[in-house]
């Protein structure tokens, strides 16, 4: 795991995206107990991660209580806090949705409304932050692969194999689509674009099966109804928050539009759902109980049918036909390097929400700036200063794990 976490580092991508690939196959395989190996390794690697005064309880307790569900919310801190508490993106928070998605697959007996309702609370809580503190959310993308395995262990648990088969392949391609932006972005930045809700990008794709397959559970199940429409609210509101996302990172680095990244978009736009669906279709066959090939028609299960790749690829065709780009100077990089500018304008138009903070009636600021004071206590008493164990880190937490183990079998 230290070398993974060494791999994801920027100017791997090659590597970046295979470990990537090897560490969803094998976790997803795997017990909670390796799993929570795996996370106290990786917060120990990482300097900016959750305080120890949070995480190893948390991490403890996962071990001794895998299944429960208020051990999974307690670690969604211990999960995502560089990423959205620090708001630094990286290989390492994409393989921490991926150990996400790993502890919800096997918490067999999780509470699904309960799970939403902390991801929800999270998510409201981290944009309402943000607002307050006058400053752009990080990046809260990353909580919805782990949405979208709760939508599959929730249908799976309903006996409604179709809605968790179109959850699931909305969940394969968002982590897709995280990979190639944490491995890859940072010699094409370009390629965070294709996690953007808009036609034709694997996001949209990933916000439409979503929205199904919220909304095919408020239909099917009886105590779903309203709980499947908040879940489709939260995942349009997971889509614009890709939007700052997106917009921060092409900010941040002033994206040059080269002819390798206007191509790698345009095959990402048209290829990647079909390789991410093909590559799966075992998987998702035996959740679904239908094959999902060929994709320029995407089902949902409820009658409705996705053919924007079709689209698009007549369209291609069309365009390829008639314009002739390469008989053009720069042809299709020329195009795309005039959008560019007109995207960066479009994706820092957010910003204006958290320019200043808002303004609070007087009982509102008061109850603030006493929560900040109390906050402040907290932070200034002394703790005790770790040291850094990075070098020792899987021996020191097999130890400990194996005392509490010994503990826990004297106690029976």
């Amino acid at each position: 795991m230290p070398a993974c976490v060494l791999v994801l580092q920027p100017g791997r991508f090659g590597q970046a995206v295979a470990v990537c690939l090897a560490a969803l196959a094998a976790v997803l395989a795997l017990s909670p107990a390796v799993l929570a190996v795996a996370l106290g390794v990786i917060a120990a690697q990482e300097r900016d991660a959750c305080p120890a005064v949070w995480s190893v309880p948390v991490l403890l307790l996962s071990v001794l209580f895998p299944a429960q569900t208020p051990v999974l919310l307690g670690l969604l801190p211990v999960l995502f806090w560089p990423a959205l508490v620090r708001r630094r993106d990286g290989g390492c928070s994409v393989v921490m949705s991926i150990l996400g998605v790993s502890l919800v697959w096997h918490a067999s007996d999780v509470v699904s409304a309960e799970l939403v309702a902390g991801l929800g609370l999270c998510v409201l809580g981290m944009i309402g932050w943000s607002v307050l503190g006058a400053h752009r959310p990080g990046n809260l993308g990353l909580l919805r692969p782990v949405l979208l395995m709760v939508l599959v262990v929730a249908a799976q648990g309903e006996g409604l194999s179709v809605c968790a088969r179109i959850a699931l392949e909305a969940m394969l391609l968002d982590l897709a689509t995280l990979v190639l932006t944490a491995s890859l972005g940072l010699r094409f930045p370009m390629l965070a674009v294709l996690r953007l809700p808009f036609p034709p990008l694997p996001g949209l794709v990933v916000l439409w099966l979503g929205i199904h397959a919220a909304l095919g559970l408020a239909a099917g199940v009886e105590g779903w109804s309203v709980l499947g429409v908040a879940v489709a609210l939260l995942l349009g509101v997971l889509a614009l928050s890709d939007l700052l996302a997106v917009g921060r990172q092409m900010s941040a680095g002033q994206v040059a539009v080269s002819g390798v990244s206007v191509l790698l978009l345009g095959a990402g736009s048209l290829l990647l759902s079909a390789l991410v669906f093909g590559l799966t279709s075992p998987a998702l066959h035996v959740v679904g109980g239908e094959w999902v090939w060929p994709v320029w028609s995407i089902g949902a299960g409820d009658g409705s049918h996705f053919r924007l790749m079709a689209f698009v690829m007549v369209g291609a065709v069309i365009w390829i036909v008639l314009v002739r780009p390469w008989r053009r100077i720069g042809g299709i990089v020329q195009a795309a390097s005039t959008l560019a500018p007109a995207l960066a304008r479009l994706l820092s138009s957010g910003d204006a929400l958290f320019e200043e903070a808002p303004s609070l009636g007087w009982s509102l600021r008061r109850l603030i700036v006493s929560g900040r004071v109390r906050f402040r206590a907290l932070r200034e008493m002394k703790a005790p200063v770790l040291p850094d164990l990075r070098q020792g880190a899987v021996g020191l937490w097999l130890v400990l794990l194996g005392l509490v183990l010994a503990v826990l079998g004297v106690m029976t």
